[in-house]
């Protein structure tokens, strides 16, 4: 190995490439332990595992990486996804062995799987400057890297590249894809791979979804991959979330989702046009999807993105998490619920469906602000103030506190939903929601009303941490609850809507729970604007939480859309859905009502 090892660093880098692959597979490199079974990953003790953890991006803060690795597991993360520097692009100091060796030990005493792969790449081949994986796979040849990750396959997972192809056509993913893996391959024997789609990483055509379908087919040794893909915003409704997710299940092939976040990420190489709005994507979808279909997710990322609405912490700080990280963290189909530790860390093989990073007795609830104010009057008007898509993880009965100040009075109300007045121009709006067993989330957000008037109204959501809050006010007032009238709607009045049709599906059950979703599909000719839904249960089954949709209601239900899914067009169908409780045998199946259900 040493002879390897003078050989190619006495050469340039392509042949060193050639000569690395050479020496690596004459060495003694330990047997491939990580393996591929259908769709399932099985680590080296034989048991399956699914990715539930956070993306690190190294290059914003090198020296911060291995904090954030012990962070997170510390909240519950079962793997990391560290970006790395290969420094092709020139743009980012390359890791260096050493950094790689820290990253790699911080894993392994945390009991975290590692996923390493280079983000200075991305956009090949069209986008200038940009460098081949073929390439990029020559980074694992210097010695000081491949030092670092000898004899760590049981612990690490490579990734051929953060975005790594850009815009082409499937059929030049697939042929350029196998030929890649190829590469690594040689270059890296005994390690497990992770791929990304095609078109940034999105596999908006996909691309990935044929190259995994052709795999399966051959028999051949590139079945032993994991297939990453970005759900960003190509992937905007429930329905195209789950098509891709359930597209994979049904090849029985491997999928991780390695893009997951409340709005997209947008690679610092990728110089396309940029959508005219904002996206607020599904996140909530694509966490319960993944769930129900058994594929991973990393979320993106822990801190020290330029859109700070990334962030999963703010600050760097794992005792301040933003609201993207309290709900991937804690909500039902969050971190905390769903990972398990990989059983190659513990002594025992057989204890497979145990985590070590125990679930809290009790999970905080997280607050949510949501607040609408007529803005169609000059002169002051009404403020719908909601908290209903405030969540707790355990499932429990939420109260709900508001702390309204304006000017230099405060108003205190009680109730997930109130309607004030208001003709003031600043308002510090603050929610604190309990559990009854000790728990509490808070959130707060100021509003800030123009003299102008308008014919829409307007609605934000926000959550900050408790330190934001206001501690004292000058003089303070109690109001009582108000209860909105039936004739108020939170969203802008919208015309009379088409008719679809709306079915109760259950998409699994156990002893005393269940999960189900209701689907809309708009079978008119005309647009659906605006939508709620109402359904009972016969039995003693009730809600626990719901996503994608505002519950109201203790049975008889009624759920209504949010601002993403109100819109239905003629032939698309969205969905909400929802976990309850129930009696023993089979769940029921409800009628669903409303006046869009046919």
């Amino acid at each position: 190995m040493k002879k390897c090892i003078k050989l190619f660093e006495a050469s340039k880098v392509i042949s060193a490439f050639v000569l690395a692959s050479t020496c690596l597979l004459s060495s003694q490199w330990a047997a491939a332990n990580w393996s591929i079974n259908g769709k399932q990953i099985i680590d080296p003790k034989g048991n399956p595992f699914i990715f539930r953890g956070v993306t690190i991006n190294h290059l914003t803060a090198p020296e911060r990486t291995v904090q954030a690795i012990k962070d997170a597991a510390s909240l519950g993360a079962n793997s990391v996804q560290v970006e790395i520097a290969a420094n092709f692009y020139g743009s980012a100091p390359v890791t260096t062995g050493q950094q790689l060796t820290e990253i790699i030990q911080a894993c392994k005493t945390n009991k975290v799987i590692c996923v390493l792969e280079p983000n200075d790449v991305a956009g090949y081949p069209g986008l200038a400057g940009s460098i081949s994986p073929s390439a990029i796979s020559s980074y694992w040849s210097f010695s000081d890297v491949r030092q670092a990750i000898l004899g760590q396959q049981d612990y690490v997972v490579i990734g051929i590249g953060n975005q790594a192809l850009g815009n082409l056509s499937a059929e030049e993913y697939i042929n350029r894809m196998s030929t890649y893996v190829g590469e690594f391959r040689s270059n890296l024997p005994g390690f497990l791979l992770l791929i990304d789609g095609s078109n940034w990483g999105q596999d908006t055509d996909k691309a990935m979804q044929k190259f995994a379908e052709q795999n399966k087919q051959s028999n051949s040794v590139l079945n032993n991959l994991i297939y990453s893909v970005d759900l960003y915003d190509a992937y905007l409704t429930g329905e195209k979330v789950r098509d891709y997710i359930a597209g994979f299940s049904a090849l029985d092939a491997p999928l991780v989702i390695g893009g997951l976040a409340p709005t997209p990420y947008y690679h610092p190489h990728n110089i396309g046009p940029r959508p005219a709005v904002v996206y607020n994507l599904p996140e909530d979808l694509v966490m319960y999807h993944a769930e129900q279909y058994g594929a991973g997710y990393f979320g993106w990322s822990w801190s020290g993105n330029q859109n700070t609405a990334l962030d999963i912490v703010s600050n760097w700080n794992k005792n301040n998490l933003t609201q993207w990280g309290n709900f991937l963290f804690s909500s039902v189909n969050g971190i905390k619920r769903s990972a398990k530790t990989a059983t190659i860390f513990n002594s025992d093989s057989s204890s497979s469906s145990s985590s070590s990073n125990s679930t809290p007795s009790n999970i905080p609830p997280v607050a949510i602000i949501d607040y609408n104010f007529d803005r169609s009057r000059c002169n002051g008007g009404w403020a719908i103030i909601s908290g209903l898509k405030s969540f707790d993880a355990d499932g429990d009965a939420l109260t709900y506190e508001w702390s309204i100040i304006e000017h230099v009075s405060t108003n205190r109300y009680t109730g997930a939903e109130i309607r004030i007045p208001y003709y003031a121009t600043r308002y510090v709006i603050t929610l604190t929601v309990k559990d009854g067993r000790g728990g509490e989330g808070k959130a707060s957000t100021t509003y800030f009303s123009s003299n102008t008037c308008s014919q829409s109204s307007s609605s934000v959501r926000s959550i900050i941490p408790p330190s934001s809050v206001p501690s004292s006010t000058s003089a303070s007032s109690i109001a009582s609850s108000q209860i909105l009238p039936s004739s108020i709607s939170a969203s802008s009045a919208s015309s009379a809507p088409a008719k679809g049709n709306c079915t109760y599906v259950v998409n699994s059950q156990w002893n005393n729970g269940f999960t189900a979703a209701i689907r809309i599909k708009n079978t008119g000719t005309t647009v659906i604007n605006g939508w709620d839904v109402n359904w009972q249960y016969s039995d003693d089954s009730k809600i626990t939480n719901l996503w994608s949709a505002t519950l109201s209601g203790t049975n008889p239900y009624n759920a209504k859309n949010l601002n993403w899914n109100s819109t239905i067009q003629p032939g698309q169908t969205i969905e909400f859905g929802f976990q309850g409780s129930k009696p023993a045998g089979a769940a029921s199946v409800p009628a669903v009502t409303g006046n869009i259900c046919q």
